[in-house]
């Protein structure tokens, strides 16, 4: 869209308007494209029609002909609302281009770069005229642009960030590289064997790197921080790292195994895409388990670690004193934070799958700003095209199928999200109305079909060349498409406009016509939705299957039933919250679920088997938690705080749904601590007082000689 100082109609705007018809046919992959400058404007000649571009050359550009097109483009149906509008200091361009579909990412980018390139020349050779771009391919883009912005600068720096938090933590630089060590070989391991099976990256798979990056995380800091606490009271190092691994070997098998349920899950969403994510993560938690246990133990013994300990000591005496609190507390906790959860994840329920395209990006990216500015003058990104097939060869031109388009037209511009209609309506009514001495009474449909077929035809062999009407009739003139241009409207306006018209059409389509409709804008609906629903089922699988697995590791239906409360409530809790922050759940938040599905079922795991281990030791239910914490939650919360962190640095991201997805992680993630440090003890210490399978036996109270104590 072009904007004019003060007019369109000016020498000069008209003469870069039409400059800039031309260089559009230059660009990639374009076929068609229409202007003010080239609109085939029609007139009566006695008993002739002549159809002409309204500027063939840059020469007949005068004061003159700009204040007569000044006068004459307002009146040409086709032409407003569409073109040109009220507003005298606009107009639009539309560009129609077809890719080939062999690289789409490359093929994309190659027609919008060189737009940008086009605009921006023009931009700088007339400064006093703005130029705005919006449409699919702009879109889509924009969305590639923004997930490769965040892919070499947010979610390095995020990764950087963690680590060297990680290091200060720990106490120990080298540590810290282990982690890098391994988060690169899962990287070059899983994108490897992802594109040696044909995944190609996009816009949702790109975030890949950030899943993979959270769960060794997560892992590799459990391994690390019990090598560092072993060393700190004295073990060598060797001891030490032989003790971590036999004190979270398990665990971690079982999260790795659960987490790569959790994102297989993920083939159950109906979006290409969000399945490759969910395959290439899960690729690449399979590479870090193996990698757990063959390069980080190896890296560990040669690292020369020191015993400082960094701020391991001050988290693990807080954490052991939280554990006395919530012994002392555990009656409140459990009175008042699990019902608080349980109302929060009954609100989830509340949230509504939606998706806004535009919304997708922030406010200060380009494409929502000229799309948002396009709107308020024309239609920008969102059109249904409709199919009226009469099943007979030159059927379009019988009255009463004409009639019936008509009734339709009319219909849907009486509807609040139509901007305007397209359609050779109003063509083949111009031409009875040119053919009839062009008076306005005649501006009608045709009395019979052969005189709408012969003006038609004359008017076919009129068109200048590079003009012709194949993207709205079919070659047997059997059928024709008819587009409906709208505001800009969030997936579920879409989906209820489509629900409209389909009923208007149920009811007023005659028998012998047929129709069809389609166009991004459902198709991104519809998949938003459908996807939202897809996730959420694969998530409620990958819980059933996680529940079996802990079922399996702890040999216990009672104890794989309960790890569902602190698996299940937090990620319900985070969504309810969400529901009072924004109340929207698009296709990128769906995946939250799968993401957190990883680190809260490590925890979990973690907690329980150093818990249950502590019962089979002989603690009591009390000691046990108190040697739980010490072991087991230092690392928990360091791990959770790194990965906190991580999220809410992405949750600054320009691109609107990694930001969501960073802000959701995140809060998934600390409610998940609060979870782990406050309320799961607390309903161990009521419903796991005793193991399931030992009720039967002796149960010991004497304190174990394995507990280590305080550090």
């Amino acid at each position: 869209m072009l904007k004019a100082p003060t007019s369109v109609y000016t020498p000069e705007s008209l003469s870069l308007l039409h400059q800039l018809t031309e260089q559009l046919w230059t660009l990639p992959y374009v076929s068609r494209v229409d202007s003010l400058t080239n609109y085939p404007y029609s007139r009566a000649e006695d008993d002739d029609i002549v159809i002409d571009n309204f500027i063939y050359e840059a020469e007949q550009i005068t004061p003159m002909f700009a204040e007569w097109l000044a006068k004459t483009a307002p009146n040409e149906r086709d032409l407003w609302g569409a073109l040109i509008n009220a507003n005298p200091q606009y107009a639009g361009t539309n560009i129609t281009v077809q890719l080939p579909g062999i690289a789409p990412q490359q093929e994309i980018l190659e027609v919008s770069n060189a737009v940008d390139s086009l605009v921006n020349s023009l931009r700088q050779s007339h400064p006093n005229h703005q130029f705005f771009t919006t449409g699919i391919v702009s879109m889509n883009s924009a969305f590639i642009k923004a997930a490769k912005k965040d892919f070499i600068t947010l979610i390095p720096l995020m990764m950087v960030i963690i680590l060297a938090m990680s290091a200060v933590i720990l106490g120990s630089f080298k540590a810290s590289l282990s982690i890098l060590a391994l988060m690169l070989l899962t990287f070059i391991g899983a994108l490897g064997a992802a594109g040696w099976s044909g995944i190609q990256l996009s816009a949702p798979s790109i975030t890949a790197p950030i899943i993979m990056f959270t769960v060794i995380v997560a892992s590799a800091i459990h391994i690390i921080n019990a090598v560092k606490r072993g060393i700190i009271i004295g073990e060598t190092q060797r001891q030490a790292v032989i003790s971590a691994y036999q004190t979270h070997g398990k665990p971690i098998i079982v999260s790795h195994v659960t987490t790569i349920a959790g994102f297989l899950a993920m083939n159950f969403s109906d979006s290409p895409p969000f399945r490759d994510l969910g395959n290439i993560v899960a690729l690449g938690v399979a590479f870090s388990l193996l990698l757990c246990f063959t390069v980080l133990p190896s890296i560990l013994m040669r690292l020369s670690i020191n015993s400082r300990s960094g701020s391991v000591t001050g988290i693990m005496k807080t954490v052991t004193g939280l554990a006395h609190w919530v012994i002392a507390h555990q009656v409140s906790v459990r009175r008042w934070m699990v019902p608080s959860a349980l109302l929060l994840a009954m609100t989830s329920f509340l949230n509504q799958p939606n998706d806004d395209l535009v919304k997708y990006f922030s406010k200060d990216v380009p494409f929502r700003a000229d799309t948002e500015t396009i709107d308020e003058q024309f239609s920008a990104i969102y059109n249904i095209g409709y199919a009226f097939n009469s099943n007979t060869p030159n059927g379009v031109f019988q009255p009463d199928f004409l009639t019936f388009i008509e009734q339709f037209d009319s219909w849907l511009q009486q509807q609040p999200e139509v901007r305007v209609t397209d359609s050779l309506l109003s063509r083949i009514k111009d031409l009875n109305q040119l053919l009839n001495g062009d008076r306005p009474s005649y501006y009608t449909i045709p009395e019979t079909a052969e005189l709408a077929a012969q003006y038609f035809l004359l008017y076919e062999m009129s068109l200048p060349f590079g003009q012709d009407i194949t993207h709205q009739l079919t070659f047997d003139k059997s059928a024709l498409k008819l587009t409906a241009r709208l505001h800009n409207m969030s997936s579920v306006e879409v989906i209820a406009f489509e629900q409209r018209v389909e009923t208007w059409l149920s009811k007023h389509a005659p028998s012998t016509i047929d129709y069809q409709y389609s166009s991004p804008a459902l198709i991104f609906a519809h998949i938003g939705q459908s996807n939202v629903i897809s996730l959420l089922e694969g998530a409620l699988l990958a819980f059933i299957v996680i529940t079996i697995t802990m079922t399996s590791l702890f040999r216990s239906a009672y104890i794989g039933a309960l790890t569902l409360i602190p698996n299940l409530l937090p990620i319900g809790a985070a969504f309810g919250c969400w529901y009072v922050l924004n109340g929207q759940i698009s296709m990128g938040l769906a995946g939250v679920t799968a993401m957190a599905i990883g680190i809260i079922v490590d925890d979990t795991v973690h907690f329980l088997h150093q818990y249950t281990h502590g019962l089979k030791q002989g603690l009591t239910p009390e000691q046990s938690i108190i040697n739980t914490f010490e072991t087991t939650m230092s690392a928990i919360v360091i791990s959770s705080l790194l990965l906190v962190i991580g999220f809410m640095l992405l949750a600054t991201s320009s691109f609107e749904k990694n930001a969501q997805m960073g802000l959701l992680t995140g809060l998934t993630i600390v409610l998940a601590l609060l979870f782990d440090l406050l309320v799961l003890p607390a309903i161990v210490l009521k419903y796991l007082r005793r193991l399931p399978r030992l009720r039967t036996s002796h149960y010991s109270l004497q304190t174990p000689s394995t507990n280590k104590g305080d550090v």
